[in-house]
């Protein structure tokens, strides 16, 4: 089976108005075309082009996820400034409107909102489609992943481990998939667990976004499929590679049917946005790298985009993720980046290789081996509850 890669022109297109990434899709999408990893039948170290199915962006299929007020604003929202002389204290004001619903500061809204919110989720839901059909092992949106998106529910009768690579806490994603179970340490009876585990690594400081990511998740916590691995400032790929560990240890016990992977790169160095990482492209920790190994699970995946906004460093990371996807080894870090229209942006080394970053990488010995403790007996719960159902009584 191919990998799939959602893309059409209006996703592109209303993606590259998305203001806190403006210009980035067109900046990924020519690079991975240039290097040559798509086309449209997906032949040898190709993945398949398909285009969102634009009924999985409708109003009635977002409300099957969202509130149908919130789906409504958004499908109709418009990228107007709110009037000079519009009071705040106007209760039915479009201003309140708008923060009611979240739509404001480095979220405002914008002429192409409409189209975005639903070829987004229209191209997200199509990858999950294709891999649910068995039309493919693989799909890739690299312009999907806004994992701070509140309230939606989970495909039934499958296990779905969600892994969130961004440098922000998933908050969105943990939300809108916490199990209502209280599942205790010792276990008591036969709990089912739930369809989806979400397991989110990220960086966490007094004043980092969102404001209420949570620490490290302890070892008898109640909610042991909601799962927070929390990284000091500027984990480097070295750092990546050593909690791997962790993250293999929760898929064993989970066994997962499907894998949603997340892969924002904000966490690469110099990003605007997150200012904290200093993860890279090369090492056994780098972007490619732990790509590969998600793949080594043989589970169908959905790899979503997210955070990054340096345009350059995410089009290089996510390229050399689409070559780990379609097999070509020949692409590396050192590759040069082929001439095409944007070329300029990777100057001055104009090659797939991210600078690396110079600051000392926060992250202690203890710091880890706290967490993989952690994580070995939340991993040993997690295989109790399934074994419970997937074994016969």
């Amino acid at each position: 089976m191919t990998t799939a890669y959602l893309w059409s022109p209006a996703l592109e297109a209303a993606a590259d108005e998305l203001p806190a990434n403006r210009g980035r899709s067109s900046t990924v999408h020519a690079l991975i075309r240039a290097l040559g990893l798509v086309s449209d039948d997906g032949g040898p170290g190709t993945a398949r082009v398909v285009a969102p199915d634009p009924a999985l962006g409708s109003a009635s299929e977002l409300a099957r996820y969202h509130a149908r007020g919130y789906v409504e604003y958004l499908l109709e929202a418009r990228g107007e400034s709110e009037s000079d002389t519009e009071s705040d204290d106007d209760a039915d004001g479009p201003r309140k409107r708008r923060r009611t619903m979240g739509l404001e500061h480095d979220c405002p809204p914008f002429p192409a909102l409409p189209a975005y919110a639903s070829l987004v989720a229209a191209a997200t839901l199509t990858a999950c489609a294709l891999l649910a059909r068995g039309e493919a092992r693989t799909a890739v949106v690299w312009d999907g992943g806004r994992h701070h998106a509140l309230k939606g529910r989970a495909t039934p009768r499958a296990r779905i481990l969600y892994l969130d690579l961004d440098l922000h806490y998933g908050d969105g994603v943990a939300q809108a998939f916490a199990s209502p179970t209280h599942f205790p340490h010792p276990l008591k009876g036969r709990p089912r667990p739930p369809q989806v585990l979400t397991l989110s690594v990220h960086h966490a400081a007094a004043g980092f976004f969102p404001p209420a990511a949570p620490g490290l998740t302890p070892a008898d916590t109640p909610h042991p499929f909601s799962l927070s691995l929390p990284l000091a400032a500027y984990a480097s790929s070295a750092t990546y590679a050593r909690l791997w560990a962790s993250v293999e240890r929760i898929k064993a016990a989970y066994r997962p049917h499907y894998v949603v992977l997340q892969l924002g790169v904000d966490g690469l160095p110099r990003d605007p946005v997150g200012r904290y990482g200093a993860w890279g492209v090369s090492g056994d920790g780098g972007v490619p790298a732990l790509v590969g190994r998600v793949m080594a699970w043989g589970v169908p995946t959905a790899v979503l985009g997210g955070g990054g906004y340096d345009s350059a460093n995410a089009a290089r990371a996510w390229a050399l993720a689409t070559a780990t996807l379609v097999g070509r080894d020949d692409l590396r870090p050192a590759t040069d980046v082929p001439d095409h229209d944007g070329w300029e942006a990777y100057a001055p080394g104009y090659t797939l290789e991210v600078e690396l970053s110079h600051i000392p990488d926060e992250n202690t010995d203890a710091q880890l081996a706290a967490a993989y403790d952690a994580f070995k007996v939340l991993a040993a719960r997690i295989a109790e509850i399934v074994d419970l159902h997937d074994r016969p009584v």
